[in-house]
């Protein structure tokens, strides 16, 4: 019966070897074997300088980013709750002269909103993809944030004043305010100075 083996005593089942001769390694470097293959040294990797590195993400672009999101997110609630808050009103006209009339004239009105909202949704993803490349500190994206705030500002003002002539207007006014205010917010917090240090 044969004896167990010790691994270690057969020198080709080592898998690392530092050479006697190359013993002790010089100072810097990293003196590393591998059975059947010539040795190799390796300097350590040079330290990163703190001024090597980009600068910090400042809390006002990543607040302004999710504000951006914020506001897409709640217009696009907008325009079905104006039409859905004020089924009464659109459905008062002459031609809806029986129920049968009103179930269909609601039915639309459901259509007609939802077809609103999915048009808010499409509008707004360009407010969300921009505001997650702006918080990457892209130049571009703030100016393009920019100009979809104006015009979403200005969308939101006739949105308010249409809403105010229906016979519920409570909801879809707040909703328009709280997205204008947050898209001020929005416009504000990226351009800051801590905003324009970082944004480049």
């Amino acid at each position: 019966m044969t004896q167990p083996q010790d691994p270690w005593s057969n020198p080709d089942n080592a898998q690392w070897q530092n050479p006697a001769a190359s013993y002790p390694p010089q100072p810097g470097q990293y003196q590393v074997s591998q059975v059947g293959q010539a040795s190799f040294s390796m300097a350590p990797l040079a330290p990163v300088l703190p001024q090597e590195l980009g600068p910090a993400r400042p809390p006002t672009v990543t607040a302004a980013m999710w504000i951006w999101i914020a506001a897409a997110v709640l217009s696009v609630a907008v325009l079905p709750v104006m039409l859905l808050t004020n089924t009464d009103f659109f459905l008062s006209g002459d031609s809806i002269t029986s129920e049968r009339d009103r179930q269909a004239g609601e039915i639309g009105l459901r259509v007609m909103a939802t077809l609103a909202g999915f048009g808010m949704l499409i509008a707004a993803a360009p407010y969300v993809a921009f505001a997650i490349v702006m918080r990457g500190g892209k130049s571009w994206a703030r100016i393009l944030l920019t100009i979809l705030g104006a015009l979403g500002l200005a969308t939101m003002v006739a949105i308010t004043f249409i809403a105010i002539g229906g016979q519920v207007w409570q909801p879809a006014v707040t909703m328009t305010v709280v997205i204008i205010g947050l898209t001020v917010a929005a416009l504000v917090l990226q351009f800051l100075p801590p905003s324009n240090r970082y944004i480049r």
